[in-house]
């Protein structure tokens, strides 16, 4: 019998695990293209909490964590997957540049399972270059006649946020037989406990931000001139992630009659995002290798620049450094999808589909940052206790300091019960950071040191002490407003022969879309000292701008706006940020609570949630807060696809198949801004200008699907395509951005001036889109209605690719010149992904009827995906792709009877490449190998209403990256175990 590509069992509303699993097995094995999929085990539930959890039970999917609950999604070793809405393109605030998989602000309530398409065909409109991911909401004829409802509640805590967090979704629907019309809707609350320790740039601006910006150094670093790594900085935080998202469905189905049906469907979904973090850390920005030194080393074999790479276990710090901070990035998400269709189909011969979907969708981001400094400044350059000069203010900030300006000026000591340092001349304290263990130790905040408490004071004192800390900064930066606009008309028609030929049907069409995109990133600058004067006297009206309001910025003579006051007859300019205590503004936390990672003692830190609004929170400290638009990162992007297809459908005696061609036509339209000169007092560059490209490229995308039928329960198959996949837009249109850090070191010309320390170039107008050539070979045997056994073969010749890479660049500063290190996309055109996927799903029941026994199940899965691509790793040895895994199983366990569901699931992952070089253009980073548990159980104590308990990271896994080596330590991100109860009823 001739089959459609996406040829799917009707849908059923399942009842239990077992079912769910049947209907996974017979969706694979009527389809003619390699597919794999899950459903629903009820009205509103998945089988994990999140879709993107559900989906890493599936072979070849790979699953990143964010704050715990599962984030970006791969298939078969690369992330380029495209994400469909009910068999087409769909926007989603955290993809607004790309058709990838991230699916975090998708309520997982609103779906009723999900179809993953591994082989290409012609008629798929939106394709990936290793899958498809498709998400099928429910409609209203799924149901039976009349009215159906569904509601859940639940409580939903993690061990370490400790809230009780609230879940609830409902449904309503009502059909007759010619029309119908649903509702359904989400509200989730959650607070995720995730917390960091590791390499930071001097700056928390991320948890994975720093992988690219940090600022190491290598080079002739000790006696036998070895190269090692040396970060800015060693950071810890503790981190909340409030995440509150609602999410609604709405479909209506109308019969029109003659053939003729209506549909029509709205997806909203919207998420706030929080994330909290309270934390301590220890760096020197310009001491280079000085303020660090190797304990405990291995050599390594590989050299750079004729010189040994060490691997460091352990180290001793002597940071100018040490300071809390509060830090809020908060995303504003929302998404809307309205999706109309007219279909036809009056059981004669021709059949068709005219779709138009129309989406927008926004991101919002804001940044704020308060740093508390515990030093009284003499460390650091910005004090000096034996002049008493350093950081000077305007006659209304003196509080008793002796009056030496013109006006009334003085020299404030910014925090005069902060430390100065060890011994008689005053050295940086010295910690120590041993990464050897399973997880990093601080040693050596029991040490005595000099400053503003009582004699005998050790550096743990001064961190307890409140009234140790000053505002260091206080600082909003790389906030963005980003939108995104879609539509797309489509055209599908399909002809069935009835001559007994070949070819049993065609299918044919067109497609075209067009996605508008704007990503707007901003700084926000506030003026000080409105009305003071400037080295000339003059009245600098406005004041002067800053963007980072800083202990360390200073409007001096030596700045284009200079505001102060003569003193002894030269010019000395105000310090931007006033003298303030860390809790004269803000409320505080003590925290002692910074994970797995031990010896570190309690600080004082500013509480994030002070920063929820960052843009009121500035304006209420200053007084003003002006946008300043970033323009190496602002841009537009226009994406228009217009394709053709045809598709022919076969079967011949136990073959059917599919054979077709899709032409694409891609026109890219690019607007960037040029940056000109680096504006004072922060990292922002003036944009002077746009700089408009426009391009085109063709496509032909040829696609075989073959499947036979070599006995009643085994089925032959084989796929063969060529793909292509745009670019995430941001790879197109950001530009240049520049990192700068004040430079602390006393009697250097450069001192107080700002240096660059990093870049990233984001995008390239002129990189080619994704590209490879897929081959696909599997065998399953379908022993029951829930049991079968498969093995996949599969090869994926990326001939193009875009991958993070790193360069040298020359910047200018306030220094002058500086070489830094830019991160930025490169062009690959040689790399593949090969592997297989072997897989089982067993149901006891499909062998025995009865007993206890046959209520159990199982389903269990191995991936092997090697990859090969062009970069190389100090060794000279190719490196994967990143964020692939060569290794993934999954093993899941359950069991149903008499109302009772249970279910265990484990799923482990090999290491994966997170970033290719790092460290000045070497070294790569890697996560570990991880695996998580999750579990579930539930009871049906009437036939319609059920409770349940569900677990996930039940065994309170953490991430592990490291650098080239494994005993390079780089960072650990921890997720909490969460726990859920709840109860669902339908009628």
């Amino acid at each position: 019998m001739a089959q459609e590509d996406d040829q799917m069992l009707e849908e059923l509303l399942v009842t239990g695990i077992k079912q769910a699993q049947a209907d996974a097995v017979n969706m694979k094995r009527n389809a003619v293209q390699v597919v794999d999929g899950i459903s629903a085990e009820d009205i509103g539930k998945l089988p994990d909490v999140t879709i993107t959890d559900s989906l890493q039970r599936i072979s070849g999917v790979q699953v990143r964590r964010s704050a715990g609950e599962g984030g970006k999604i791969n298939i078969r070793g690369l992330d380029k997957v495209s994400t469909q809405l009910n068999g087409e393109a769909f926007l989603t605030a955290n993809a607004l540049t790309t058709s990838t998989a991230e699916l975090g602000d998708l309520p997982s309530q609103l779906f009723k399972g999900t179809e993953i398409y591994k082989s290409a065909t012609a008629k798929n409109g939106a394709a990936g270059i290793t899958g498809t991911i498709n998400l099928k909401t429910w409609r209203p004829m799924d149901f039976g006649e009349g009215i159906t409802t569904a509601a859940s509640i639940e409580l939903q805590t993690g061990v370490d946020s400790g809230e009780a967090d609230p879940v609830v979704s409902g449904l309503f629907n009502w059909n007759n037989d010619t029309m119908g019309f649903l509702v359904s809707g989400s509200y989730a609350n959650v607070n995720l406990g995730n917390n960091y320790n590791g390499l930071n740039t001097g700056s928390p601006n991320g948890d994975a931000g720093w992988a690219n910006n940090v600022h190491n150094y290598w080079g002739p670093q000790d006696s036998v001139n070895n190269n090692y790594v040396i970060p800015q900085g060693v950071v810890a935080w503790n981190q909340v992630t409030e995440r509150e998202r609602y999410g609604i469905n709405g479909s209506f189905q109308a019969d029109l009659g003659e053939g003729f049906e209506f549909v029509a469907d709205a997806f909203l979904a919207n998420q706030d995002e929080y994330n909290r973090k309270q934390g301590v850390n220890s760096t020197d920005k310009w001491a280079g290798s000085l303020w660090t030194d190797p304990v405990s080393a291995n050599g390594t074999g590989a050299s750079s620049e004729g010189m040994e790479w060490l691997s460091i276990q352990s180290r001793d710090l002597s940071p100018r450094r040490i300071q809390s901070f509060a830090q809020n990035d908060i995303y504003f998400t929302d998404s809307q999808n309205y999706n109309f269709e007219l279909n036809y189909d009056d059981g004669g011969k021709f059949t068709s589909k005219t779709r138009f979907v129309y989406a927008e969708a926004s991101r919002e981001k804001r940044h704020g940052y308060i740093q508390g400094d515990t030093m009284d400044g003499n460390s650091t350059g910005i004090w000096n206790s034996d002049t008493g000069t350093g950081t000077f203010y305007p006659s209304e900030y003196c509080d008793g300091a002796a009056a030496v300006g013109d006006d009334g000026g003085c020299y404030v000591e910014p925090n005069p019960l902060g430390w100065r340092g060890v011994g008689d001349d005053y050295d940086n304290p010295v910690v120590g950071w041993d990464t050897s263990g399973d997880h990093p130790k601080f040693s050596g905040y029991n040490q005595v040191i000099n400053g503003g408490l009582a004699a005998g004071s050790t550096l743990e004192d001064y961190l307890g002490n409140l009234d140790s800390y000053n505002v260091a900064a206080s600082v909003s930066e790389n906030n963005e407003n980003s939108t995104a606009e879609m539509r797309i008309l489509r055209f599908d028609g399909a002809y069935r022969f009835d001559d007994g030929g070949f070819f049993t049907s065609v299918d044919f069409g067109a497609r075209f879309s067009q996605r508008n995109v704007e990503e707007y990133r901003y700084h926000l600058f506030s003026n000080f000292y409105e009305g003071s004067e400037d080295e000339d006297g003059n009245i600098v009206t406005d004041g002067c701008a800053a963007q980072w309001k800083a202990t360390d910025i200073v409007f001096g003579a030596d700045k284009a706006c200079s505001v102060g006051e003569n003193v002894d007859g030269e010019f000395v300019g105000y310090t931007a940020l006033p003298p303030t205590a860390l809790d004269a503004n803000n409320n505080v936390n003590f925290v002692t609570d910074f994970g797995n990672v031990g010896g570190l003692p309690g600080v004082w830190v500013a509480d994030p949630k002070d920063l929820d609004n960052p843009e009121a929170y500035q304006k209420t400290l200053y007084g003003n807060a002006t946008k300043q638009v970033i323009p190496g990162t602002s841009y537009e992007v226009q994406l228009i696809e217009n394709s053709l297809f045809a598709q022919g459908n076969f079967e011949y005696a136990k073959m059917r198949g599919n054979v077709g061609l899709r032409a694409v036509e891609t026109q890219l339209a690019i607007k960037q801004n040029e940056m000109g000169d680096q504006l004072e007092n922060g990292n922002t560059n003036i944009d002077i200008g746009d700089v408009f490209t426009r391009r085109k490229y063709y496509d032909l995308l040829p696609s075989v699907n073959v499947s036979m039928d070599l006995t009643d329960d085994i089925i032959l198959r084989a796929a063969w395509a060529k793909n292509m996949m745009p670019l995430d837009l941001n790879q197109w249109g950001d530009g240049l951005s520049v990192s700068y850090a004040r430079v602390d070191n006393p009697g250097n010309p450069d001192d107080g001036l700002f240096r660059a320390t990093s870049g990233s170039a984001n995008g390239n107008p002129e990189l080619k889109p994704w590209r490879s050539t897929n081959f696909d070979l599997g065998l399953e045997w379908y022993a029951g209605d829930a049991s079968m056994a498969s093995i996949a073969l599969f090869n994926v010749d990326v001939d193009s690719f875009v991958q993070s890479g790193s360069t040298r660049m020359e910047v200018t500063d306030e220094t002058g010149y500086t070489t830094i290190d830019v991160s930025t996309p490169v062009q690959g055109d040689s790399g593949s992904v090969s592997g297989v996927e072997i897989g089982g799903k067993l149901a006891l029941s499909d062998f025995m009827s009865d007993g206890f026994f046959s209520g159990f199940g199982a389903d269990a899965n191995y991936t092997y995906s090697p990859s090969t691509q062009q970069e190389e790793d100090v060794y000279g040895d190719e490196l994967e792709f990143p964020d692939n895994s060569e290794v993934q199983i999954n093993l899941i366990g359950w069991y149903e009877a008499n109302g009772f569901q249970a279910r265990i699931a484990y799923n482990y992952r090999s290491e994966r490449l997170d970033a290719i070089s790092q460290v000045s253009g070497y070294l790569p980073l890697y996560q570990d190998a991880i695996s998580y548990v999750d579990m579930s159980v539930s009871y049906d104590v009437m036939d319609d209403v059920t409770v349940y308990l569900n677990g996930s990271n039940i065994t309170g896994s953490y991430e592990e990256y490291y650098l080239q080596w494994q005993d390079e330590y780089a960072f650990q991100r921890e997720y909490e175990a969460r726990y859920t109860l709840g109860v669902r009823a339908k009628f």
